[in-house]
């Protein structure tokens, strides 16, 4: 009687166990799905001046009202 029932505990345990496994992997599985899903090049905004770069080969420059301070 006390095999049955030690039998019964641990398939119940077994199962559990084995949900949870199977749960989990389903879970990450979806998560790595959607992390490394593809997309779609026609939804990638283009710009081509930001690709071409600088034409003239100068950064643009922007200035401030005040100086930096000196830290000396």
């Amino acid at each position: 009687m006390i095999k049955e029932a030690m039998a019964g505990k641990s398939i119940l345990a077994v199962g559990a166990a084995v949900a949870f496994c199977g749960l989990t992997l389903y879970a990450v599985g979806k998560t790595l799905d959607y992390l490394f899903q593809d997309v779609d090049p026609d939804l990638i905004e283009y710009d081509p001046e930001e690709e071409a770069g600088d034409p003239e080969g100068e950064a643009e420059v922007t200035e401030t009202e005040e100086p930096a301070p000196d830290p000396a």
